[in-house]
Protein backbone atom coordinates (compact mmCIF):
# COMPACT_ATOMS: atom_id res chain seq x y z
CA UNK A 1 0.00 0.00 0.00
CA UNK A 2 1.12 3.55 -0.62
CA UNK A 3 2.07 6.18 1.97
CA UNK A 4 -0.63 8.60 0.88
CA UNK A 5 -2.74 7.95 3.97
CA UNK A 6 -6.37 9.01 4.04
CA UNK A 7 -9.28 8.91 6.46
CA UNK A 8 -12.59 7.41 5.40
CA UNK A 9 -15.69 8.56 7.29
CA UNK A 10 -19.30 7.44 6.87
CA UNK A 11 -22.38 8.54 8.80
CA UNK A 12 -26.14 8.16 8.59
CA UNK A 13 -28.72 10.46 10.16
CA UNK A 14 -32.39 9.49 10.34
CA UNK A 15 -35.82 10.67 11.42
CA UNK A 16 -35.28 14.18 10.08
CA UNK A 17 -37.93 16.86 9.57
CA UNK A 18 -37.78 19.30 6.66
CA UNK A 19 -36.14 22.02 8.76
CA UNK A 20 -33.59 19.46 9.98
CA UNK A 21 -32.80 18.39 6.44
CA UNK A 22 -32.07 21.90 5.26
CA UNK A 23 -30.09 22.82 8.41
CA UNK A 24 -28.00 19.63 8.42
CA UNK A 25 -27.22 19.95 4.71
CA UNK A 26 -26.18 23.59 5.11
CA UNK A 27 -23.92 22.60 8.02
CA UNK A 28 -22.46 19.85 5.85
CA UNK A 29 -21.72 22.42 3.12
CA UNK A 30 -19.92 24.70 5.60
CA UNK A 31 -17.87 21.83 7.02
CA UNK A 32 -17.02 20.55 3.53
CA UNK A 33 -15.75 23.96 2.41
CA UNK A 34 -13.71 24.22 5.60
CA UNK A 35 -12.06 20.81 5.20
CA UNK A 36 -11.70 20.56 1.44
CA UNK A 37 -11.54 23.93 -0.25
CA UNK A 38 -13.43 22.21 -3.13
CA UNK A 39 -13.00 23.26 -6.76
CA UNK A 40 -15.56 20.88 -8.30
CA UNK A 41 -18.97 19.53 -7.43
CA UNK A 42 -21.19 16.74 -8.69
CA UNK A 43 -24.95 17.08 -8.45
CA UNK A 44 -26.73 13.78 -9.07
CA UNK A 45 -23.66 12.64 -11.01
CA UNK A 46 -23.25 15.74 -13.18
CA UNK A 47 -19.89 17.46 -12.63
CA UNK A 48 -19.42 21.23 -12.72
CA UNK A 49 -17.34 24.01 -11.21
CA UNK A 50 -17.96 24.51 -7.49
CA UNK A 51 -20.61 27.19 -6.93
CA UNK A 52 -21.56 27.81 -3.29
CA UNK A 53 -24.48 30.15 -3.99
CA UNK A 54 -26.03 27.66 -6.42
CA UNK A 55 -25.79 24.87 -3.84
CA UNK A 56 -27.42 27.05 -1.19
CA UNK A 57 -30.35 27.68 -3.54
CA UNK A 58 -30.78 23.94 -4.07
CA UNK A 59 -30.66 23.24 -0.34
CA UNK A 60 -33.32 25.89 0.33
CA UNK A 61 -35.72 23.90 -1.86
CA UNK A 62 -35.16 20.51 -0.18
CA UNK A 63 -38.31 18.77 1.02
CA UNK A 64 -39.18 15.42 2.58
CA UNK A 65 -39.25 13.32 -0.60
CA UNK A 66 -35.83 13.98 -2.05
CA UNK A 67 -33.34 11.55 -3.56
CA UNK A 68 -30.41 13.86 -4.10
CA UNK A 69 -26.63 13.40 -4.34
CA UNK A 70 -24.10 16.21 -3.85
CA UNK A 71 -20.35 15.64 -3.93
CA UNK A 72 -17.63 18.25 -3.40
CA UNK A 73 -14.09 17.46 -4.57
CA UNK A 74 -10.55 18.66 -4.95
CA UNK A 75 -7.68 16.71 -6.48
CA UNK A 76 -7.29 14.21 -3.64
CA UNK A 77 -10.29 14.51 -1.33
CA UNK A 78 -14.06 14.41 -1.46
CA UNK A 79 -17.14 14.84 0.69
CA UNK A 80 -20.51 13.45 -0.35
CA UNK A 81 -24.03 13.86 1.00
CA UNK A 82 -27.01 11.78 -0.11
CA UNK A 83 -30.45 12.94 0.93
CA UNK A 84 -33.07 10.19 0.77
CA UNK A 85 -36.44 11.04 2.31
CA UNK A 86 -35.89 11.71 6.03
CA UNK A 87 -32.36 10.25 5.96
CA UNK A 88 -28.99 11.84 5.26
CA UNK A 89 -25.94 9.75 4.34
CA UNK A 90 -22.48 11.34 4.45
CA UNK A 91 -19.17 10.03 3.14
CA UNK A 92 -15.77 11.72 3.38
CA UNK A 93 -12.29 10.87 2.14
CA UNK A 94 -9.68 13.20 3.67
CA UNK A 95 -5.90 13.36 3.66
CA UNK A 96 -4.25 12.38 6.94
CA UNK A 97 -2.68 15.80 7.52
CA UNK A 98 -5.94 17.58 6.80
CA UNK A 99 -7.93 15.29 9.09
CA UNK A 100 -5.57 15.76 12.03
CA UNK A 101 -5.55 19.54 11.55
CA UNK A 102 -9.36 19.66 11.77
CA UNK A 103 -9.89 16.55 13.94
CA UNK A 104 -11.37 18.30 17.00
CA UNK A 105 -13.68 20.46 14.89
CA UNK A 106 -14.78 17.56 12.70
CA UNK A 107 -15.47 15.19 15.62
CA UNK A 108 -17.50 17.89 17.41
CA UNK A 109 -19.48 18.42 14.21
CA UNK A 110 -20.08 14.70 13.76
CA UNK A 111 -20.95 13.99 17.40
CA UNK A 112 -23.45 16.85 17.58
CA UNK A 113 -25.27 15.43 14.56
CA UNK A 114 -25.21 11.89 15.97
CA UNK A 115 -26.55 13.01 19.36
CA UNK A 116 -29.65 14.42 17.64
CA UNK A 117 -30.28 12.01 14.78
CA UNK A 118 -27.55 9.37 14.78
CA UNK A 119 -28.21 6.03 13.10
CA UNK A 120 -24.66 4.85 12.36
CA UNK A 121 -21.17 6.23 11.77
CA UNK A 122 -17.58 5.18 11.50
CA UNK A 123 -14.16 6.72 10.92
CA UNK A 124 -11.21 4.62 9.78
CA UNK A 125 -8.12 4.52 7.65
CA UNK A 126 -9.17 4.38 4.00
CA UNK A 127 -6.36 1.89 3.46
CA UNK A 128 -7.83 -0.38 6.18
CA UNK A 129 -11.32 -0.09 4.69
CA UNK A 130 -10.09 -1.10 1.23
CA UNK A 131 -8.00 -3.99 2.53
CA UNK A 132 -10.86 -5.49 4.54
CA UNK A 133 -13.63 -4.87 2.02
CA UNK A 134 -12.15 -5.44 -1.46
CA UNK A 135 -13.08 -8.91 -2.68
CA UNK A 136 -12.32 -8.73 -6.41
CA UNK A 137 -8.85 -10.05 -7.17
CA UNK A 138 -8.07 -7.45 -9.84
CA UNK A 139 -9.02 -4.52 -7.60
CA UNK A 140 -6.65 -5.72 -4.87
CA UNK A 141 -3.75 -5.19 -7.28
CA UNK A 142 -3.93 -1.47 -6.43
CA UNK A 143 -2.63 -2.12 -2.90
CA UNK A 144 -1.05 -5.58 -2.75
CA UNK A 145 0.92 -7.92 -4.99
CA UNK A 146 -0.55 -11.11 -6.41
CA UNK A 147 1.46 -13.31 -4.02
CA UNK A 148 -0.19 -11.61 -1.03
CA UNK A 149 -3.64 -12.04 -2.53
CA UNK A 150 -3.02 -15.70 -3.29
CA UNK A 151 -2.49 -16.42 0.42
CA UNK A 152 -5.90 -15.01 1.41
CA UNK A 153 -9.03 -17.17 1.89
CA UNK A 154 -11.20 -17.45 -1.21
CA UNK A 155 -14.84 -18.09 -2.06
CA UNK A 156 -17.10 -17.86 -5.09
CA UNK A 157 -19.09 -14.74 -5.77
CA UNK A 158 -22.72 -14.83 -6.85
CA UNK A 159 -21.61 -14.92 -10.49
CA UNK A 160 -19.29 -17.86 -9.82
CA UNK A 161 -16.00 -15.91 -10.01
CA UNK A 162 -13.31 -16.62 -7.41
CA UNK A 163 -13.01 -13.73 -4.97
CA UNK A 164 -11.36 -13.04 -1.61
CA UNK A 165 -13.50 -14.13 1.35
CA UNK A 166 -13.62 -10.85 3.26
CA UNK A 167 -15.68 -12.50 6.02
CA UNK A 168 -12.33 -13.53 7.50
CA UNK A 169 -11.26 -9.87 8.00
CA UNK A 170 -12.06 -7.94 11.21
CA UNK A 171 -12.99 -4.77 9.31
CA UNK A 172 -15.45 -6.33 6.86
CA UNK A 173 -18.75 -4.44 6.51
CA UNK A 174 -21.78 -6.74 6.44
CA UNK A 175 -25.48 -5.93 6.70
CA UNK A 176 -28.10 -7.58 8.87
CA UNK A 177 -31.71 -6.49 9.41
CA UNK A 178 -31.04 -3.17 7.72
CA UNK A 179 -27.95 -2.16 9.72
CA UNK A 180 -24.23 -2.22 9.00
CA UNK A 181 -22.09 -4.45 11.22
CA UNK A 182 -18.35 -3.88 11.29
CA UNK A 183 -15.33 -3.08 13.45
CA UNK A 184 -12.91 -0.18 12.90
CA UNK A 185 -11.05 2.64 14.67
CA UNK A 186 -14.05 4.86 15.60
CA UNK A 187 -17.61 3.53 15.50
CA UNK A 188 -21.08 4.75 16.51
CA UNK A 189 -24.15 2.52 16.82
CA UNK A 190 -27.41 4.45 17.18
CA UNK A 191 -30.89 3.67 18.50
CA UNK A 192 -31.88 1.28 15.64
CA UNK A 193 -29.17 -1.12 16.83
CA UNK A 194 -31.12 -1.84 20.01
CA UNK A 195 -33.02 -4.44 17.97
CA UNK A 196 -29.78 -6.45 18.08
CA UNK A 197 -27.80 -5.25 21.09
CA UNK A 198 -28.93 -4.01 24.49
CA UNK A 199 -27.16 -0.72 25.27
CA UNK A 200 -25.77 -2.26 28.47
CA UNK A 201 -24.12 -4.99 26.39
CA UNK A 202 -22.49 -2.37 24.17
CA UNK A 203 -21.27 -0.30 27.12
CA UNK A 204 -19.61 -3.37 28.66
CA UNK A 205 -17.59 -4.23 25.55
CA UNK A 206 -14.05 -5.05 26.71
CA UNK A 207 -10.53 -4.22 25.51
CA UNK A 208 -11.29 -1.03 23.60
CA UNK A 209 -9.62 2.35 24.01
CA UNK A 210 -12.92 4.10 24.84
CA UNK A 211 -16.63 3.35 24.99
CA UNK A 212 -19.33 5.85 26.01
CA UNK A 213 -22.92 6.82 25.45
CA UNK A 214 -23.57 9.39 22.75
CA UNK A 215 -27.16 10.56 22.49
CA UNK A 216 -29.35 7.46 22.23
CA UNK A 217 -26.42 5.37 20.96
CA UNK A 218 -22.92 4.30 21.90
CA UNK A 219 -19.57 5.17 20.36
CA UNK A 220 -16.33 3.20 20.49
CA UNK A 221 -12.69 4.00 19.87
CA UNK A 222 -10.93 0.67 19.43
CA UNK A 223 -7.32 1.86 19.51
CA UNK A 224 -5.38 5.12 19.54
CA UNK A 225 -4.21 5.68 15.97
CA UNK A 226 -6.38 4.81 12.95
CA UNK A 227 -3.32 4.67 10.70
CA UNK A 228 -1.69 1.98 12.87
CA UNK A 229 -4.41 -0.53 12.01
CA UNK A 230 -1.89 -3.07 10.65
CA UNK A 231 -0.24 -3.44 14.07
CA UNK A 232 -0.87 -6.96 15.33
CA UNK A 233 -2.32 -5.74 18.64
CA UNK A 234 -4.75 -3.39 16.91
CA UNK A 235 -5.94 -6.12 14.55
CA UNK A 236 -6.58 -8.30 17.63
CA UNK A 237 -8.62 -5.54 19.25
CA UNK A 238 -10.57 -5.13 16.02
CA UNK A 239 -11.26 -8.87 15.78
CA UNK A 240 -12.17 -9.16 19.47
CA UNK A 241 -14.68 -6.33 19.10
CA UNK A 242 -16.23 -8.17 16.17
CA UNK A 243 -16.29 -11.43 18.14
CA UNK A 244 -17.90 -9.82 21.20
CA UNK A 245 -20.78 -8.51 19.08
CA UNK A 246 -21.16 -11.84 17.32
CA UNK A 247 -21.07 -10.20 13.91
CA UNK A 248 -19.92 -13.38 12.19
CA UNK A 249 -22.76 -15.33 13.80
CA UNK A 250 -25.39 -12.75 12.82
CA UNK A 251 -24.38 -12.24 9.21
CA UNK A 252 -21.94 -13.71 6.73
CA UNK A 253 -21.74 -13.79 2.94
CA UNK A 254 -19.66 -16.90 2.24
CA UNK A 255 -22.51 -19.39 2.64
CA UNK A 256 -21.00 -21.41 5.51
CA UNK A 257 -19.87 -19.02 8.26
CA UNK A 258 -16.42 -18.46 9.74
CA UNK A 259 -16.13 -22.00 11.10
CA UNK A 260 -14.96 -21.01 14.56
CA UNK A 261 -16.42 -20.97 18.06
CA UNK A 262 -18.65 -17.99 18.97
CA UNK A 263 -18.00 -15.55 21.82
CA UNK A 264 -21.71 -14.72 22.04
CA UNK A 265 -24.91 -16.35 20.79
CA UNK A 266 -28.36 -14.90 20.13
CA UNK A 267 -31.99 -15.93 20.35
CA UNK A 268 -34.67 -13.63 18.89
CA UNK A 269 -38.38 -13.73 19.63
CA UNK A 270 -40.69 -10.88 18.58
CA UNK A 271 -39.38 -7.86 20.54
CA UNK A 272 -37.17 -9.85 22.92
CA UNK A 273 -33.47 -10.56 22.42
CA UNK A 274 -31.61 -13.05 24.55
CA UNK A 275 -27.84 -13.28 24.41
CA UNK A 276 -25.33 -15.55 26.10
CA UNK A 277 -21.80 -14.19 26.38
CA UNK A 278 -18.93 -16.54 27.12
CA UNK A 279 -16.23 -15.46 29.59
CA UNK A 280 -13.18 -17.01 31.23
CA UNK A 281 -12.22 -17.02 34.92
CA UNK A 282 -11.05 -13.41 34.64
CA UNK A 283 -14.47 -12.38 33.23
CA UNK A 284 -12.85 -11.69 29.87
CA UNK A 285 -14.54 -12.64 26.57
CA UNK A 286 -13.60 -16.06 25.26
CA UNK A 287 -14.86 -18.67 22.82
CA UNK A 288 -17.68 -20.96 23.89
CA UNK A 289 -15.61 -24.10 24.36
CA UNK A 290 -13.28 -22.32 26.82
CA UNK A 291 -15.98 -20.58 28.88
CA UNK A 292 -16.30 -20.88 32.64
CA UNK A 293 -18.75 -17.99 33.09
CA UNK A 294 -21.95 -17.37 31.16
CA UNK A 295 -23.56 -13.92 31.01
CA UNK A 296 -27.20 -14.16 29.98
CA UNK A 297 -29.01 -10.96 28.99
CA UNK A 298 -32.70 -10.66 28.18
CA UNK A 299 -33.80 -7.38 26.61
CA UNK A 300 -37.15 -6.14 25.27
CA UNK A 301 -36.32 -3.31 22.89
CA UNK A 302 -39.90 -1.97 22.92
CA UNK A 303 -40.38 -1.77 26.70
CA UNK A 304 -36.66 -1.42 27.53
CA UNK A 305 -36.99 -4.19 30.11
CA UNK A 306 -33.56 -5.63 30.77
CA UNK A 307 -32.24 -8.50 32.88
CA UNK A 308 -28.72 -9.85 33.24
CA UNK A 309 -27.37 -12.89 35.03
CA UNK A 310 -23.80 -14.19 35.32
CA UNK A 311 -23.30 -17.85 36.23
CA UNK A 312 -20.21 -19.98 36.72
CA UNK A 313 -20.37 -23.49 35.36
CA UNK A 314 -19.84 -25.68 32.34
CA UNK A 315 -21.54 -26.30 29.03
CA UNK A 316 -24.57 -28.60 28.89
CA UNK A 317 -26.28 -30.36 26.00
CA UNK A 318 -28.28 -27.25 25.08
CA UNK A 319 -25.03 -25.45 24.22
CA UNK A 320 -24.56 -27.76 21.24
CA UNK A 321 -28.09 -29.05 20.59
CA UNK A 322 -30.58 -26.22 21.20
CA UNK A 323 -33.66 -28.29 20.33
CA UNK A 324 -34.35 -31.16 22.73
CA UNK A 325 -37.35 -33.48 22.55
CA UNK A 326 -37.61 -35.27 25.88
CA UNK A 327 -40.49 -37.48 24.72
CA UNK A 328 -38.46 -39.08 21.93
CA UNK A 329 -35.13 -38.60 23.75
CA UNK A 330 -33.63 -36.79 20.79
CA UNK A 331 -31.71 -33.54 20.60
CA UNK A 332 -30.85 -31.60 17.50
CA UNK A 333 -28.94 -28.74 15.97
CA UNK A 334 -29.06 -27.60 12.34
CA UNK A 335 -27.38 -25.21 9.91
CA UNK A 336 -28.43 -23.93 6.50
CA UNK A 337 -25.40 -23.93 4.22
CA UNK A 338 -24.60 -22.85 0.65
CA UNK A 339 -21.62 -24.97 -0.41
CA UNK A 340 -21.80 -23.60 -3.96
CA UNK A 341 -20.12 -20.43 -2.62
CA UNK A 342 -17.09 -22.41 -1.46
CA UNK A 343 -14.17 -23.70 -3.50
CA UNK A 344 -14.20 -27.17 -1.89
CA UNK A 345 -17.90 -28.08 -2.33
CA UNK A 346 -18.45 -27.26 1.34
CA UNK A 347 -16.03 -29.91 2.61
CA UNK A 348 -14.32 -27.77 5.27
CA UNK A 349 -17.68 -26.54 6.56
CA UNK A 350 -19.16 -30.04 6.72
CA UNK A 351 -16.16 -31.30 8.67
CA UNK A 352 -16.21 -28.31 11.03
CA UNK A 353 -19.89 -28.59 11.97
CA UNK A 354 -19.63 -32.36 12.41
CA UNK A 355 -16.58 -32.12 14.66
CA UNK A 356 -18.14 -29.24 16.57
CA UNK A 357 -21.08 -31.55 17.33
CA UNK A 358 -19.08 -34.56 18.50
CA UNK A 359 -15.71 -33.30 19.79
CA UNK A 360 -16.52 -31.56 23.07
CA UNK A 361 -16.60 -32.32 26.76
CA UNK A 362 -19.82 -31.86 28.72
CA UNK A 363 -21.15 -33.48 31.85
CA UNK A 364 -24.77 -33.90 30.86
CA UNK A 365 -26.54 -37.25 31.12
CA UNK A 366 -28.94 -36.28 28.35
CA UNK A 367 -26.09 -36.26 25.85
CA UNK A 368 -25.10 -39.76 26.90
CA UNK A 369 -28.64 -41.13 26.84
CA UNK A 370 -30.38 -39.15 24.06
CA UNK A 371 -29.89 -39.47 20.31
CA UNK A 372 -27.86 -36.50 19.05
CA UNK A 373 -28.77 -35.27 15.55
CA UNK A 374 -27.02 -32.73 13.33
CA UNK A 375 -28.93 -31.62 10.25
CA UNK A 376 -27.21 -29.67 7.48
CA UNK A 377 -29.57 -28.17 4.90
CA UNK A 378 -27.99 -27.70 1.47
CA UNK A 379 -29.42 -26.96 -1.99
CA UNK A 380 -30.67 -30.02 -3.83
CA UNK A 381 -28.17 -29.48 -6.64
CA UNK A 382 -25.33 -29.88 -4.10
CA UNK A 383 -26.18 -33.61 -3.88
CA UNK A 384 -25.17 -34.05 -7.53
CA UNK A 385 -21.51 -33.41 -6.71
CA UNK A 386 -21.39 -34.17 -3.00
CA UNK A 387 -17.81 -34.77 -1.68
CA UNK A 388 -18.68 -37.94 0.22
CA UNK A 389 -15.36 -39.74 -0.22
CA UNK A 390 -13.42 -36.59 0.66
CA UNK A 391 -15.57 -36.15 3.78
CA UNK A 392 -14.94 -39.77 4.82
CA UNK A 393 -11.21 -39.16 4.43
CA UNK A 394 -11.37 -35.95 6.49
CA UNK A 395 -13.22 -37.86 9.22
CA UNK A 396 -10.92 -40.88 9.15
CA UNK A 397 -10.47 -40.74 12.95
CA UNK A 398 -14.26 -41.10 13.36
CA UNK A 399 -16.10 -44.36 12.72
CA UNK A 400 -18.85 -44.00 10.10
CA UNK A 401 -21.84 -46.37 10.06
CA UNK A 402 -24.98 -46.85 7.97
CA UNK A 403 -24.59 -44.43 5.08
CA UNK A 404 -27.99 -43.91 3.47
CA UNK A 405 -28.15 -41.84 0.31
CA UNK A 406 -31.21 -40.61 -1.60
CA UNK A 407 -31.80 -37.94 -4.23
CA UNK A 408 -32.50 -35.24 -1.67
CA UNK A 409 -30.81 -36.52 1.51
CA UNK A 410 -27.73 -38.22 2.87
CA UNK A 411 -27.61 -39.69 6.38
CA UNK A 412 -24.95 -41.52 8.35
CA UNK A 413 -24.11 -42.39 11.94
CA UNK A 414 -20.81 -41.41 13.57
CA UNK A 415 -19.03 -42.79 16.59
CA UNK A 416 -15.95 -41.45 18.37
CA UNK A 417 -14.76 -42.31 21.87
CA UNK A 418 -18.18 -43.48 23.07
CA UNK A 419 -19.88 -40.45 21.52
CA UNK A 420 -22.55 -40.89 18.85
CA UNK A 421 -23.98 -38.50 16.30
CA UNK A 422 -26.46 -38.88 13.44
CA UNK A 423 -25.68 -36.50 10.57
CA UNK A 424 -28.28 -35.75 7.90
CA UNK A 425 -27.74 -33.63 4.80
CA UNK A 426 -31.19 -32.52 3.62
CA UNK A 427 -32.64 -30.54 0.72
CA UNK A 428 -33.12 -26.92 1.84
CA UNK A 429 -36.67 -26.88 0.49
CA UNK A 430 -37.75 -29.14 3.33
CA UNK A 431 -36.80 -26.69 6.07
CA UNK A 432 -39.30 -24.09 4.87
CA UNK A 433 -42.26 -26.42 5.35
CA UNK A 434 -41.42 -27.45 8.92
CA UNK A 435 -40.80 -25.67 12.16
CA UNK A 436 -37.70 -26.31 14.24
CA UNK A 437 -39.09 -29.13 16.41
CA UNK A 438 -40.70 -30.86 13.46
CA UNK A 439 -37.31 -31.10 11.82
CA UNK A 440 -36.44 -33.75 14.39
CA UNK A 441 -38.90 -36.07 12.73
CA UNK A 442 -37.32 -36.00 9.27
Amino acid sequence: MGNNQKIYSVSQLFDLKQADIQLKTRDWLIMSRLLLEPDRMLINGKEQIFDSSYLEQIIDEFGMKEDYWIQLKNEEEEMTVHLLGDTIFEKSILKEKNFYYWETVYLDYLKSRLIEHGFFAYIRSYEEYLYHNTSELSKRRSFEVAEETSALPKMRGLNGDVIVDCNAFPGYDVFYKGVCLTACWWLFLGAPYKKLFAKQLLLEIQQVEEVAELGSGVFFELYKDPFQWKEEANLRFQQLFRDQLGISQLSYTNGVGLLKQPYIEFAFEDTVIQTVQYQNDQFQPTKKSDASYFVTRTYNFLTNQYRVNRMKGGLNALAYFPWIDDDSERMMNYHILYPELTLDKGLAAFEYYIRDSIEFEIQDMRYKEYTAVLQLFIPKKAFLDFPLEELKSALKDITIHQVSRKNDSLTFSLEKEAKHLIVSFIDQKKVSSKNQLDILEI
